[in-house]
C-alpha cells in the first residue's frame, strides 16, 4: 500500500498514476476542500497533519510499504520524516521513504532525516517517478522475504504449486527454492493434478525437476510452506490446517481472503515477473535453464505481451533474455506435439460450434486430461473467437477447460455457477476447467452420455454466461391427499326424514 502525504498538482500526477496502474493508495493532506475533491474523484483520502504520529497511524501508516511526502515544503518535510521515524521506532517496520525536495541540496539532508531517497522536484516526472518507486518497492520486498526465509534455516520449506500447474507456476516454483537454497533453506516443489501438457512436461523433464505428488506427501515433516502462482486453498493441495508462511502471486484476489506470514500479491501480468525480481534483487544467480524457464512462464501467462502484460514484465523479461540459454528456450517454446493432441484437436475442430464469439466442442473421449485444455488454448487464436469451451469424457468423469480474451468474463466464477451442482468448476478469470461425474447420467451407456453432453454441458454453460434463457422449472403438480381410512361399518338407525336433509 502507498501512503501519500500532501496532494497538490505534483502530489496528485504521482496518485492518479499509481491508481491507473491499480496500486492501492491512501492520501493524507491539510487541505479539507481538497480531500473532499479526492473522494469525490474515487480516492481514499483523509484529512490531517501527517506531521503527527496519530494521523499516521489512523491513515494506515502499518500496511504502508512506501510512503511519498509529496509536500513542497521544506518544514513539511521535515515534520514528516520525524513523525515517520518514531512509528517504524516503536511498530519495528521499515517502509521505503521517499520525498519531494525542491533543491538539489536538499537531498542530503532529507536523507539524514531517515528518507530512503529524495527527488528534487525537477525530476518528478509522474511516470518516472512511479517506475523507480516500483523497484525501491521491489527491493524492499525482497529484504523483507531474505528475512524470513533466513529465520525459517533448518526446517524445509514445501514450495505448494496451483493445482494443474502450468509453465508460469512451474517456473515460480524453481526459482523460489534457487532463492530459498541461496540463503540456506532446503524445500520441494510439490502439486496435485496432472502435468500434461507438453509445456509444462518439457519443463519438467528438460530441468530435470523433481515434483512431489501432493497425495504421496507427508505434509507433517515441513516446518514452513509457501504457495506460489496460488493465493488460497482454493486452487492447490496444501491442507486447509496449515496457513501458508509465503504467498507470492500475481492474481487478484481479495486480501481477506490471503494468509500468510509473508504475502505479496503484485498485480503483474506473471508470477515468474515477480520471482526474477527477487532472484535479481536477492543478488541469486539465475542460470540459463532457470532463466529459461521463467521466460517461458511470462510469455505464456501474458500471451506473448497480449494480455495483462505490465511494465514490469517486459523488464524482466529483457533482463533475463540477457542470460537465458536460447537452444533450451526454443525447445521449451515449441515442444514436440503428440499424435493424440492432434487428434483431439482435429476432433475439436470438427466439432466445433461458433455463438457469439464463444466456440464450443465436443471432443468425445480422450486419453489424457490435459489434450482438452491444449485444444482449449490452441482454437482462443482462431478469427471471431473470444472464449473456447472444449469438453470430452476422460476416464469416469467428464472433463471441462475453458479460455477467453474477454476481460468483461470471469470464467472461474461461471463455471461454479454452472457445474457446482451436478460437479465442480472454478478457475481464474481468464482460464477455467470443471469435472462431472458420469455417475450423474445415471446408468446411461457411454454412447448415450457422450449424446448427452451436448444438452446439458454444452447448455449449462451457454445459460451461465447468458447466451441462453434457463428453461423456468416446471412447478410440480401437488400430490392428492392420501385417502382417509374407511371406518369399519357399523349398524346405525336410520334418522327419521327431517334429519336426513340436515345431515
Amino acid at each position: 500500500m502507498y501512503l501519500i502525504l500532501g496532494c497538490g498538482d505534483v502530489g496528485y500526477s504521482v496518485a492518479a498514476e499509481l491508481k491507473s496502474r491499480g496500486a492501492e493508495l491512501v492520501i493524507i493532506d491539510r487541505d479539507p476542500k481538497r480531500v473532499e475533491q479526492l473522494k469525490q474523484l474515487g480516492y481514499n483520502a483523509v484529512v490531517g497533519d501527517f506531521g503527527l504520529p496519530d494521523v499516521l497511524r489512523e491513515a494506515g501508516f502499518e500496511r504502508a510499504e512506501m510512503i511519498l511526502i509529496m509536500a513542497p515544503e521544506f518544514s513539511s518535510v521535515e515534520s514528516a520524516l520525524g513523525a515517520i521515524g518514531r512509528l517504524k521506532t516503536e511498530l519495528k517496520i521499515d517502509p521505503v521513504v521517499v520525498a519531494r525536495v525542491t533543491d538539489e541540496a536538499e537531498v542530503d539532508e532529507v536523507k539524514r532525516l531517515g528518507a530512503s531517497d529524495a527527488l528534487p522536484s525537477s525530476q518528478l516526472l509522474a511516470r518516472f517517478t512511479v517506475d523507480r518507486f516500483e523497484a525501491l518497492r521491489a527491493m524492499v520486498k525482497e529484504k523483507r522475504l531474505r528475512a524470513l526465509i533466513q529465520e525459517l534455516v533448518g526446517g524445509r520449506l514445501a514450495i505448494v504449486l496451483q493445482t494443474n500447474p502450468d509453465p508460469d507456476s512451474i517456473a515460480s516454483g524453481v526459482a523460489l527454492k534457487r532463492y530459498a537454497k541461496a540463503f540456506g533453506l532446503d524445500s520441494d516443489l510439490i502439486y496435485d493434478g496432472v502435468v500434461g501438457h507438453p509445456q509444462n512436461r518439457a519443463l519438467v523433464n528438460l530441468l530435470e525437476l523433481n515434483l512431489q505428488e501432493a497425495e504421496k506427501t507427508d505434509f507433517t515433516k515441513y516446518t514452513s510452506f509457501a504457495l506460489v502462482d496460488v493465493a488460497t486453498h482454493a486452487n492447490c493441495a496444501l491442507p486447509k490446517s496449515i496457513i501458508p508462511t509465503i504467498v507470492i502471486d500475481h492474481h487478484s484476489v481479495p486480501s481477506g481472503e490471503v494468509r500468510g506470514r509473508y504475502v505479496d500479491t503484485s498485480l503483474v501480468g506473471a508470477n515468474a515477473t515477480i520471482m526474477t525480481n527477487y532472484l535479481k534483487y536477492g543478488g541469486v544467480e539465475i542460470d540459463g535453464p532457470t532463466a529459461a524457464a521463467l521466460i517461458v512462464g511470462i510469455l505464456t501467462d501474458t500471451m506473448f505481451f497480449t494480455r495483462g502484460a505490465k511494465a514490469p514484465d517486459f523488464e524482466a523479461f529483457e533482463h533475463l533474455m540477457k542470460i537465458v540459454d536460447t537452444d533450451l528456450l526454443n525447445r521449451l517454446l515449441w515442444p514436440t506435439i503428440t499424435s493424440d493432441a492432434l487428434d483431439v484437436l482435429a476432433t475439436a475442430i470438427k466439432n466445433s460450434k461458433l455463438k457469439g464469439g464463444y466456440l464450443l466442442a465436443n471432443v468425445g473421449e480422450v486419453k489424457e486430461r490435459d489434450l482438452i485444455a491444449q485444444a482449449a488454448d490452441f482454437l482462443l487464436n482462431r478469427d471471431g473467437v473470444t472464449t473456447t469451451f472444449i469438453y470430452g469424457i476422460c476416464g469416469d468423469v467428464v472433463r471441462v477447460s475453458a479460455r477467453t480474451k474477454d476481460v468483461t468474463l470471469h470464467l472461474g466464477q461461471k463455471l461454479r455457477e454452472a457445474f457446482s451442482e451436478i460437479g465442480s468448476g472454478g478457475g481464474h478469470p481468464r482460464m477455467a476447467g470443471a469435472t462431472i461425474p458420469l455417475t450423474y447420467f445415471g446408468r446411461a451407456n457411454r454412447a448415450t452420455v457422450k449424446r448427452e453432453l451436448n444438452r446439458v454441458v454444452a447448455k449449462r454453460f451457454l445459460e451461465a454466461v447468458g447466451l441462453e434463457k434457463p428453461k423456468t422449472k416446471r412447478k410440480k403438480k401437488p400430490s392428492a391427499p392420501a385417502p382417509k381410512p374407511k371406518a369399519p361399518k357399523q349398524k346405525t338407525v336410520e334418522p327419521p326424514p327431517q334429519q336426513q336433509r340436515l345431515l
